[in-house]
């Protein structure tokens, strides 16, 4: 081969490499970017970890907020609670003893029994709320939620003078609940010498907007025999249709692999009746919990939960007649529940939970249906 020749081959030969080293390099250039871009994010998380809790229950609100300016949460909640059977303060009770002794307030009125004739069998309530926790400022953060709500009862009707039953009837209400909005501020941090947030204060002062219908109506069989369309009760309402305030404390502390914390928190009705002349009882619950990490991605929690609501004040004229749910001093009362969840970020700063709650005590106003249990899921994604 000659001189020409070896120079025309060469030629070629690099003209074909230099296209498939520079691929090369650029590739290798889009692989660096992606780890780095991963290792800072990596980074940020270790910083933002040391100045957050164990991650906490499912069920919990308003108890964190990233600490930087500009970070901020985004999720999705899920809630499902059951309930089935009677129960009258503390006791377990059949439908046929509530409607041969439990009294009708409406009774006196034309064609109106002495006592109940209508009595919930089952009920289930779903709700789905979309949320964001947005930092504002190092010790202030701006929260907002909006459930989405899907009640179900399951009515008994029993015949007028007797304890014979007519037959069930399912009725139904579904839609947007009251939305809230407000604002998460922390007073008190305090850092151990590694600069790793240890113990932390934060309150809630939050109002939830009346958005949710509170007439709302389905059909239920009558202790005549016949189907009926009615205001349904008081608890298969959408919303509270009245302003109300959520305001709350929340403590948190950590060490090591383990985490606490406590909570209390008020709802209180900020008018005395709504449109339809009535209002939800002062609510006021407490929390506690433990948590422990297992490794970074996956936490165990353990939690007692009490609450206390009074009954209802003031009256619907137009939910009325023999059913328990019409007698506004059938709501509220006392009921205590343990829990425990767990919680995993499948990838980093987005985290899926679940709580799995069920009643030990329970002391109701008047007579209810029993709580059964509640499930809560929770998906996060935090954005910084």
């Amino acid at each position: 081969m000659n001189y020409s020749s070896i120079l025309t081959t060469a030629s070629i030969a690099l003209s074909l490499a230099i296209p498939m080293s520079s691929f090369a390099d650029s590739e290798s250039d889009e692989a660096y970017a992606k780890r780095a871009a991963l290792s800072k994010k990596i980074k940020q998380m270790r910083e933002i970890r040391r100045e957050m809790p164990v991650p906490p229950p499912s069920g919990l609100f308003g108890i964190y907020h990233l600490p930087e300016k500009g970070q901020f949460v985004a999720g999705i909640n899920f809630q499902n609670h059951k309930f089935s059977g009677l129960i009258e303060g503390s006791d377990s009770v059949s439908a046929e003893t509530v409607v041969k002794t439990a009294p009708n307030i409406f009774f006196g009125a034309p064609m109106q029994p002495p006592t109940l004739r209508i009595v919930p069998q089952s009920a289930e309530a779903n709700i789905i709320f979309p949320f964001i926790n947005y930092t504002v400022h190092e010790n202030f953060s701006l929260v907002a939620l909006a459930p989405l709500i899907s009640k179900k009862n399951v009515l008994e009707t029993f015949n007028g003078p007797g304890t014979a039953s007519l037959g069930t009837t399912t009725v139904k209400a579904d839609g947007l609940g009251d939305i809230k909005f407000g604002f998460l501020y922390t007073p008190l941090k305090v850092h151990d010498d590694k600069g790793v947030r240890t113990h932390n204060v934060i309150l809630d002062v939050v109002l939830s907007a009346p958005t949710g219908s509170i007439d709302e109506e389905d059909k239920i069989l009558t202790p005549a025999n016949t189907m009926m369309n009615t205001r349904l009760p008081y608890g298969m309402q959408l919303g509270s249709g009245t302003w109300d305030t959520l305001l709350g404390v929340a403590y948190w502390g950590k060490s090591d692999k383990w985490g606490w914390g406590a909570q209390y928190l008020a709802t209180i009705p900020l008018e005395s009746e709504n449109s339809e002349g009535w209002s939800y009882g002062d609510k006021h619950e407490g929390t506690g919990w433990v948590s422990y990490e297992w490794k970074p991605q996956l936490a165990s929690s353990l939690r007692l939960r009490h609450e206390y609501q009074n009954e209802i004040e003031g009256m619907d004229p137009k939910i009325y007649g023999p059913g328990l749910g019409a007698n506004p001093d059938n709501y509220g009362g006392t009921i205590t529940e343990f829990m425990i969840g767990t919680n995993w970020m499948y990838k980093p700063a987005r985290n899926l939970s679940l709580e799995l709650s069920k009643p030990i005590a329970q002391d109701r106003n008047g007579v209810q249906l029993e709580k059964d249990y509640s499930i809560m899921i929770s998906w996060r994604n935090a954005i910084f």
